[in-house]
């Protein structure tokens, strides 16, 4: 995953504690044997975005378009809608 869409995500709260995410962790076997697998688990601030490959369920840029980040992590900017406030002087 991009470092910026990650930091972007971690920043807007739609990455947090409660977050189910595919990452690649180190894990332990049989006879203290340590390997590296991919595996689905709660998010954890301290996982460094490469390992993250997907967020329930979804690729992180889908997931980040889904709320209108784009891939790289900026966001656009809209216009407000409707009428503009009257100014009092």
């Amino acid at each position: 995953m991009n470092s910026n869409l990650y930091k972007t995500l971690v920043d807007r709260k739609l990455i947090n504690e409660d977050i189910v995410v595919t990452a690649t962790v180190n894990a332990y076997g049989f006879h203290n044997g340590n390997f590296v697998t991919t595996k689905e688990m709660m998010w954890d601030p301290s996982m460094p975005a490469d390992h993250v490959h997907a967020i329930e369920g979804m690729d992180p840029e889908r997931f980040a378009k889904s709320y209108n980040i784009k891939a790289d992590g900026s966001v656009r900017e809209y216009k407000k809608r409707g009428r503009k406030p009257k100014q009092i002087a």
